[in-house]
């Protein structure tokens, strides 16, 4: 028997060695939950929630069911919860790469879906490859979400191989020759991730990673989700024929232009970008000409690693649905200086049927007294069970506009208020009760004032009980031109143009409607007609309702994130810290000028006494360096323990 094993294993080396045309294709479906996929043929390695495994096996050639001697296997790298193994109905384009490449070998329905939070992906292992041939990869999911879903991106990349060419489909976003992505939440066009020519190392083995989006500022899809995405649905394997030819250096090409050709729905503000990938010759900066509808525009050149951008930034709007035509030249820095030569078309969405803000609420920001960047916010919580009948509590969203004048118990932690009433949050509204991660963007805070679910918990309860409310109130810069922002939240908000009585509520677009779930954004579309700072309030209600997929892994359904997506497609939140982000001034009113904190020590009857001008909070430290600590209860005049291992004092603002 050992003879026998020996005799095999020498003859297949040996006829690999004397023959290089010989090929297999294997196919596997990860998600054949709906029985679609009945190929014997292909196998089904497969990872999530209810997933009925295995997520390992051999690879068997696709038609005769040989093995391949390839074994495929997946390894999860989890955030939060965990990927969930489930199947939903897809539509794609017939003609498309999936379909061609996997629509005669299995069902494309199914997906193993995203995490729940940033950091997940997943591994697909192939080992037992020969070093001395090449293959080709090819992998695709689809969810079928419709456009509300086409935010939710996965992306693919090749590792651990010693050489490879990129070969994905033409509309899918190529971040760098080893690494794609595109949306898998919407994949109607059908695209898929794909190398050729992958040359695996000695150890026999290649890792193909998939996750969600690297994010915009790494190269990544714009509009990206930052953490949704889906981790697979089906893959192929090719043992490729080996022709003999070395490939040819492929020297300047056009990697994508925006508008993106024959674009029907460009944005009226959209700037006009070319990206040229170089090779071995890089684009000659001086010779670059940009023409829009025929006559020539000034353009910026970017030269960064091996791309160069070609960026023209319009001045107004596009007319509602006009065509347009661009048309980029240049030359490379060869010898030859070759030239380069592209046009396309794209048509403007209809923009004008949106309503346009009140120009007379605009001021300009010499008008703006105090500039400091930011959001005033007024938060209220309170009890439904109010034992005392002369105190208000909420009950319902309106109530935000008269509750802060009435009699009422506050439960929020008032620590971080102005006198005033309100918190100054200078950063962005990105918010969840218990900071967990929801929303289109990562980095939530905790709502000012509301301490985790558990401050919503009185003493000798086990649920929380606590209603809270939050006002939000900002000027918002905005050019002229059409706009678009986004509310993700749970349960309910409002938004508004104005402050106090001068507000008018803005409603949404009918067509979306995420109802009391965070899975997908509330979508606020108008038109600004005169450039200024106009005045915005946001209201939330946390009544403990509302359902979000981070009940799933013990969270909780209360979040709210605000962000506008920008004419290129990318998404920022109100206020980010990026020059492409609408920036949000506080409003004189809720900013407090604040005196100079006085402290004074007295020696009396061997004890020290601290004294303090209000409002101010006594800070104590054992080294003049810190860490500094409140002294928690203390009040002016404070008398100090002499004993005690303190020895440093200061106020806090």
């Amino acid at each position: 028997m050992k003879t026998w094993s020996c005799l095999l294993v020498f003859f297949l080396t040996y006829g690999s060695a004397i023959s290089q045309t010989a090929s297999w294709q294997a196919y596997n479906d990860s998600v054949n939950k709906n029985g679609g996929t009945t190929d014997e043929t292909v196998t089904m390695i497969n990872v999530g929630r209810s997933s009925p495994g295995p997520a390992s096996t051999e690879l068997l050639v696709f038609g005769s069911g040989d093995g391949t001697g390839v074994t495929a296997t997946y390894e999860e790298t989890l955030s939060e919860g965990s990927v969930f193994w489930t199947s939903d109905a897809i539509t794609f384009d017939e003609e498309s790469d999936a379909a061609k490449l996997f629509g005669e070998a299995l069902d494309l329905t199914g997906n193993i879906s995203y995490g729940d939070a940033p950091g997940w992906h997943m591994d697909l292992i192939l080992e037992g490859l020969d070093p001395n041939r090449k293959y080709v990869f090819a992998g695709t999911a689809m969810r079928g979400g419709g456009a509300g879903y086409a935010e939710r991106t996965t992306n693919w990349k090749i590792m651990e191989a010693e050489s490879f060419a990129y070969a994905s489909s033409e509309g899918a976003w190529k971040v760098s020759e080893e690494s794609v992505e595109f949306s898998t939440g919407h994949n109607e066009a059908g695209y898929v991730a794909k190398w050729t020519d992958i040359a695996p190392g000695a150890d026999g083995r290649i890792v193909i990673r998939t996750s969600h989006s690297v994010g915009e500022a790494n190269g990544g899809l714009a509009g990206a989700h930052a953490y949704k995405g889906y981790a697979g649905g089906a893959f192929m394997l090719e043992l490729q024929v080996d022709s003999g030819a070395a490939a040819p250096g492929k020297g300047v090409s056009i990697l994508r232009v925006f508008p993106k050709e024959n674009e029907l729905e460009a944005h009226p503000n959209s700037p006009l970008h070319v990206v040229i990938e170089n090779d071995t010759h890089k684009v000659d900066s001086s010779s670059v000409a940009l023409f829009l509808d025929g006559k020539k525009v000034a353009s910026e050149i970017q030269q960064v690693g091996d791309r160069t951008l070609v960026v023209h930034e319009s001045a107004g709007a596009f007319e509602d649905s006009s065509d347009h035509t661009v048309k980029v030249e240049f030359a490379d820095d060869s010898d030859a200086r070759s030239q380069y030569t592209k046009s396309w078309n794209f048509t403007v969405m209809e923009w004008t049927q949106y309503d346009a803000l009140p120009a007379d609420s605009a001021i300009t920001l010499t008008d703006l007294g105090k500039q400091e960047r930011g959001f005033a916010i007024r938060v209220v919580a309170t009890d439904p069970d109010e034992p005392d009948p002369d105190k208000e509590t909420l009950s319902d969203i309106g109530d935000l506009w008269w509750i802060w004048d009435e009699k009422h118990s506050d439960h929020s932690d008032r620590t971080l208020f102005n006198s005033e009433g309100y918190y100054l949050e200078r950063a962005q509204i990105n918010y969840q009760r218990d900071g967990r991660t929801i929303g289109n963007k990562a980095g939530e805070k905790l709502f000012p004032g509301i301490n985790g679910t558990e401050s919503l918990t009185p003493e000798g309860l086990e649920l929380p009980v606590i209603h809270f409310g939050l006002e939000t109130t900002a000027l918002l810069e905005l050019d002229e031109g059409y706009y678009h922002m986004q509310i993700t939240t749970t349960p309910i908000h409002l938004l508004h143009i104005g402050l106090g009585d001068d507000a008018v509520e803005l409603f949404p677009d009918e067509s979306v409607n995420p109802g009391i779930e965070d899975a997908k954004a509330w979508e606020y579309k108008f038109v600004v007609e005169k450039p200024g700072l106009y005045p915005f309030t946001l209201f939330y209600y946390d009544y403990l309702g509302g359902s979000s997929s981070l009940t799933a892994s013990g969270g909780t359904a209360s979040s709210l994130e605000w962000l506008n997506i920008a004419p290129t497609g990318m998404k920022f939140l109100i206020n980010e810290d990026d020059d492409r982000a609408i920036t949000a001034y506080i409003p004189p009113d809720a900013i407090v000028e604040m005196s100079p904190a006085t402290m004074s020590v007295l020696l009396q009857d061997g004890n020290m006494i601290v004294t303090w001008s209000e409002p101010g909070t006594l800070q104590g430290a054992k080294k003049i360096i810190g860490p500094w600590n409140d002294v928690v209860g203390a009040s002016s005049p404070h008398p100090v323990d002499l004993g005690s291992r303190v020895m440093f004092y200061r106020i806090r603002h």
